[in-house]
């Protein structure tokens, strides 16, 4: 019983250490804050983890703002849980280990090859966006248009506040939030 007593504790505070690497993380602390600048990355799939708690893939880098030593080498980009990810307009079937990944996205800021996307486009697919807060703050800026990129599905009737009370007060001045302070995109 001793023996038994002993094995659950031990199971109980290695589940412990291991659940930590599985926590939720601040992107922005990692990959910089919403209206950073990012850079063009081109790569292929070479690995594809599509679950939770984030979605991630390995790609080999064959072009882009990158240095050209970094062509051929491999990077983990990662992403929104599954849920997040199917709001914004993606799905699994859209990624298959061997596509082309065409994105605009932020480098870690503590320099490892790890990559968060702004915008995804897989193959000769749609340039889709993958953050409907930087839409918006593109979106008050007058940039969006100029990235050519489609907007996150889920983003007409969302809540700008976390793109931040500067970009919430610009789209009320240009007339984007509804009487309930949410997002109208496209304008009619």
């Amino acid at each position: 019983m001793k023996l038994l007593r002993h094995c659950a504790l031990l199971a109980f505070l290695c589940a412990g250490l291991y659940s930590p690497l599985q926590a939720h993380h601040n992107t922005q602390a990692e990959y910089g804050p919403f209206d950073s600048d990012f850079i063009t990355i081109d790569g292929v799939i070479t690995n594809i983890k599509w679950g939770n708690p984030h979605i991630a893939f390995t790609i080999e880098v064959t072009g882009g703002d990158l240095p050209a030593a970094e062509v051929g080498q491999s990077w983990q980009v990662n992403s929104h849980p599954v849920g997040t990810m199917i709001a914004y307009g993606f799905n699994e079937d859209e990624f298959k280990v061997g596509d082309k990944l065409h994105m605009l996205a932020w480098t870690h800021v503590r320099g490892i090859k790890h990559l968060w996307p702004r915008a995804i486009q897989v193959n000769d697919g749609p340039f889709k966006s993958n953050l409907r807060y930087t839409d918006m703050i593109d979106i008050a800026d007058g940039t969006f248009e100029a990235l050519h990129i489609e907007p996150a599905a889920n983003l007409n009737g969302s809540d700008p506040i976390r793109a931040g009370s500067a970009t919430v007060a610009k789209l009320k001045a240009q007339g984007m939030l509804d009487a309930d302070g949410n997002m109208i995109w496209p304008l009619p």
